[in-house]
């Protein structure tokens, strides 16, 4: 059989320097094979993920291996993956683009005045009252990219905040960075890095803002000047890992990033459901051709994947979760978008985290959410906008124990490029300029990412996992328990936490109260 490039994740515990010796010396047990591996992708910036040149039956023998945690083809090689920047979108979800009325900027209003005191104002000038700012944090959008001369980029004075860097060269990782990097054909990195640091839209209004495109995710005409998938986590981890040390702080300015995107995988039938350690298939489920639709979400929770041209999944990638935590280890704070259309993730060892169907190219275990994910970045559901016994999750948003925390996402106003895919209208502050009002975890994610900001400002020397517990513990719990025991009610936490990043009735703004002190740090 042919060689084709695998990538090789090992576990958390393994050895690397060990098992490459044995790959590449043909010493290994009998999992390794019996030749010398040629090393494609040495993954300077990872130490878990190498990619290798290998038959397929070595590398189905390698997974046996109990130093390996996957095998697999590379994901932007991998012709079963789609990714995007809403993974498991149907054709039927909605986004919303009216930028007028009671949704207006709803994820900041309503961080912003009590329930009694609020009006829905006809512009944003002036509405919100800024305690912190983002100075002395360094944001990165990994994202469509970002039109770099939005207003909404600029600071006060009217300079840009982004930085136009080569992330091979800032890194010092071996590639080639696409001269039409830094700008966004597509319009959805635009409007996330808005709501994270935009001038008037966002939180961390005087961040450095730092724009990661992806392949995969540019936009219609734009292809190939992303980075590799392989690559958009080693080059930030690098990056920060040279940052300098502030002579005046005492240390490197803190990284907060933000992944509003993931993998789907289409599926044109289901032969077979496996649901909590049993295996479902037409012959002892009456139903399971009939309407499948809603069979099969109210009783195996694929929902709402069914579509005119087939089902549709999430799909978790190894190598991809592996450097999304090597990243963390590195120091550096990651907020990333649960998903859409996908009810419910849970985590490994829960009931539902080995439920799979069959699509008759390989299993999907349709559970386990859309990659990245980790259980140390924040995973961020999304909020109804109007609902009025509380707050609620909007009915697309992913749910269950793998979302840690929901904030606004639903009807969320903010810029976008003056080429995007979405309805939009005039910029309010620039007609030049564009605006749009969409929904989806990706809106929600930056809210948490921009939220994140202000307390790195504060506390800069702070670690993710503290971090996390800061804005977990000032978090509310106004969600439904999760009591439900089926899959029929869209409304449902499924089991998940509850936290809520600020809900609509507390007066109280949690990062406020998270000052520790005031350092003196320079943008």
């Amino acid at each position: 059989m042919s060689e084709k490039e695998y990538i090789v994740t090992l576990k958390t515990d393994a050895d690397p320097s060990s098992f490459q010796a044995e790959m590449t010396n043909s010493t290994g047990d009998s999992n390794i094979p019996s030749r010398t591996v040629d090393v494609a992708n040495a993954r300077l910036g990872s130490k878990r993920n190498t990619h290798y040149a290998l038959t397929d039956e070595e590398a189905t023998s390698l997974k046996n291996d109990s130093r390996v945690l996957d095998v697999a083809i590379p994901p932007d090689q991998d012709e079963n993956l789609e990714i995007g920047v809403n993974a498991s979108e149907n054709v039927n979800f909605y986004k919303g683009t009216s930028d007028s009325g009671q949704y207006y900027d709803w994820g900041k209003h309503r961080h912003s005045i009590t329930e009694e005191t609020q009006a829905w104002y006809p512009t944003l000038a002036g509405k919100y009252d800024y305690i912190l700012d983002g100075t002395g944090v360094d944001v990165v959008i990994q994202d469509s990219g970002l039109q770099v001369d939005h207003p909404e980029f600029n600071d006060a004075a009217g300079v840009s905040r982004v930085q136009l860097i080569d992330w091979y060269a800032a890194s010092g990782l071996s590639g080639s960075q696409s001269a039409n990097h830094n700008r966004d054909t597509d319009g959805h990195g635009t409007h996330v890095g808005g709501t994270a640091v935009g001038l008037t839209f966002g939180w961390a209004r005087n961040a450095r803002i730092y724009g990661l495109k992806v392949n995969g995710l540019e936009g219609s005409g734009d292809s190939g000047t992303g980075i590799s998938i392989n690559d958009v986590f080693d080059v930030i981890k690098l990056w920060h890992r040279n940052k300098p040390i502030d002579p005046i702080t005492g240390r490197k300015r803190p990284t907060i990033i933000n992944a509003s995107w993931g993998y789907s995988t289409p599926a044109s039938s289901i032969d077979s459901v496996s649901y909590r350690g049993v295996t479902y298939t037409s012959g002892n489920d009456v139903s399971f051709n009939s309407s499948p639709n809603t069979h099969m979400r109210d009783t195996y929770g694929i929902y709402p994947y069914f579509t005119t041209s087939g089902y549709r999944a999430p799909v978790r990638v190894a190598s991809v979760d592996t450097d999304v935590q090597e990243l963390i280890d590195e120091g550096v704070h990651v907020c990333i978008a649960a998903g859409n259309n996908s009810f419910k993730v849970d985590v490994s060892g829960g009931d539902d985290y080995n439920n799979s169907f069959d699509r008759g190219s390989g299993d999907v275990f349709y559970h386990r959410g859309s990659s990245p994910y980790s259980t140390e970045a924040f995973m961020v559901g999304s909020l109804l906008s109007e609902n009025a016994t509380g707050d609620k999750k909007v009915n697309f948003s992913t749910t269950g124990p793998g979302v840690d925390i929901y904030a606004a996402g639903d009807e969320i106003l903010s810029c976008t490029s003056n080429s995007n895919k979405f309805s939009d209208s005039a910029y309010w502050g620039n007609s030049s300029f564009r605006q749009t009002n969409i929904n989806g975890t990706s809106m929600a994610s930056p809210q948490v990412c921009g939220v994140g900001a202000l307390y790195l400002q504060s506390n800069p020397g702070i670690s993710p996992v503290e971090l996390r517990t800061m804005i977990h513990n000032d978090s509310s719990s106004t969600m439904p328990a999760g009591t439900l025991t089926g899959y029929g009610s869209t409304d449902d936490a499924m089991g998940g936490p509850q936290r809520v990043l600020v809900h609509r009735y507390n007066t109280n703004i949690p990062y406020v109260n998270n000052i520790t002190g005031k350092y003196n740090i320079r943008n």
